[in-house]
């Protein structure tokens, strides 16, 4: 399924070495079930309570699973899913996220940004950038609100995968200041995010 997905980006060769790389995902079962099907070879999933937002926004999320918590399982006999709960102190987050090559939050973004910081590696917040360890860092910049519904929602999902990919394949990916939002009136937007120093 792997190299369907990414086959007009990158030959069968980078696609394969998806499988040395690990991310932590956030919050978000779409960008889980995104980035699992794109052949990311291992999966640290953390979330918490599924609202019944949640449920709107992701359909990835079965609507039977709403109030409940979020726990997913290994897809197959070859992936490494580990799934936990959000953890309830930073230190705990930090071990939890020790030894991944990038984070993804879609929930508690600005403490996930901290700790993705000080662990040093790469970190997508819910809209489309990457904040690199050596670059603008995520709070240093006034974070834009965003609007959510399910397909920018999607989109939005679709594009960060998009993003992963580029990264682990060497190529250059959208970085900060420089976004993109998915604006459910306006479409895609290259925004420029306002620094604060």
């Amino acid at each position: 399924m792997k190299h369907f997905f990414w086959k007009n980006l990158m030959d069968e060769k980078k696609i394969d070495q998806m499988k040395n790389f690990s991310v932590g995902v956030i919050g978000s079962r779409l960008i889980f079930e995104i980035l699992w099907r794109s052949g990311v070879g291992c999966i640290k999933y953390i979330s918490d309570y599924i609202t019944n937002f949640d449920v709107i926004l992701d359909c990835s999320i079965n609507p039977l699973e709403a109030n409940n918590y979020d726990i997913v399982h290994p897809k197959s006999d070859d992936s490494c899913v580990i799934s936990y709960l959000y953890p309830e102190s930073k230190n705990e987050l930090k071990s939890l996220l020790k030894g991944v090559d990038l984070v993804i939050a879609h929930k508690n973004v600005a403490q996930v940004a901290e700790v993705a910081e000080e662990v040093g590696c790469p970190f997508i917040p819910d809209i489309v950038t990457i904040f690199l360890p050596e670059g603008v860092r995520f709070g240093e910049v006034i974070y834009p609100k965003v609007e959510r519904d399910p397909i920018s929602y999607t989109i939005t999902c679709g594009l960060q995968a998009l993003e992963v990919i580029r990264i682990f394949a060497g190529m250059k990916p959208i970085t900060a200041p420089e976004a993109l939002i998915v604006d459910p009136r306006e479409g895609v937007k290259k925004i420029w995010l306002k620094t604060t120093v």
